[in-house]
This record gives structure tokens, sequence and C-alpha cells, in this order.
């Protein structure tokens, strides 16, 4: 082993003095990959706007175990779309005259997605569905329509006529060729 000034091993010596098994790191255990945190979030004054329900009553719900806590303390608390969600449906049950521990007990078995689905809101947009219609070799139409949407017989018709037109027009014009 060389030896450069002051009596220490130069880093190829030094590297050769540690041995094999402590060069690589251990293996670590396996973890959940964090999920995304929700893109809306809502300070409390938000929520008074959105609900109507005021503050204090929020932060009772939340004493009461009805509604998770915020994310952070004071002014500077955060809500996410659950809260606005859960907030909603307790309102909705109020009025239908649940009490409060049966309200606890219904949210705890809830999703927010069952959520969404009972209070009918939409969270997505909605979806569409293209018809391509091929009228002439160098000529294609293209309908919209919306999944989960039944065919309008008007707008169809509108369609055909359309295209019947569109291929007569075409037809006379090939014809004079």
């Amino acid at each position: 082993m060389s030896e450069r000034q002051g009596g220490r091993p130069g880093r190829r010596e030094w590297l050769e003095t540690v041995p094999p098994d402590s060069r690589r790191l251990p293996v670590g255990r396996e973890s959940a990959i964090p999920a995304m945190p929700d893109r809306y979030r809502y300070s409390l004054p938000d929520l008074e706007r959105e609900t109507g329900m005021p503050g204090r009553r929020i932060r009772y719900y939340i004493s009461q175990g009805l509604l998770a806590p915020a994310y952070g303390r004071g002014p500077s608390a955060t809500y996410d779309a659950g809260h606005l969600l859960r907030l909603r449906l307790i309102d909705h049950l109020k009025g239908q005259r649940f009490t409060l521990p049966k309200i606890k007990d219904h949210l705890a078995d809830l999703s927010d997605e069952e959520i969404t689905t009972l209070l009918g809101i939409q969270t997505r947009p909605v979806e569409e569905t293209w018809r391509r219609i091929t009228v002439h070799p160098r000529l294609e139409i293209f309908a919209r329509g919306q999944s989960g949407e039944r065919p309008d017989p008007a707008f169809e018709g509108a369609v055909e006529a359309i295209v019947t037109y569109a291929r007569s027009v075409l037809d006379r014009v090939g014809n004079r060729s």
C-alpha cells in the first residue's frame, strides 16, 4: 500500500481496504407508492361559500368525527374535495331528519366516489365519442356524441341528410369530370 503525503492512503488504496459487501446498498423494504395529493384544496371560507355552512359548524363536525381533520392548522388549513362532498351529504341527510350519530355511521362506510354517486355530482368531464362517416374517398364527416346519451333521432336524421346531400353533390361533380 503506497502512502501519499501526510501518511494517508490514496483513494484507490483506501477503496481496496473496504470489504466488497459494504460497497452495495442494502435492499430496502417495499413501501406503497404515495398517492398524489388531491388537486382541489379549499380554505375554510371556500367551504363556507360552497356549502352555506358557517365555519363554526364545519369545525364542530370535525370535532364530532363526521369529517376528517383539515390539512394543517390555523388560517392556512386546507380541505380537500372529500370534505366538500361529505359536507354536502351531511346537509342532505340533515334535511332528511337524520341524527348526527346516524349520519356519522352512514359516512363511515362511504368512499368519496360513492358519495359523488349518491349526490349525482359529475366529477369528470363527459366523455365524447366520435363517429366517422366516409362520404367520398377524399371527404369524411365526423359527428360527435356523448357516451351514455341516447341518440337524438332529429340529430341523426340531420346527419343522414347532410351525408346524402354531400354524396349527391360529389356524384354530380364526379360525372362532369
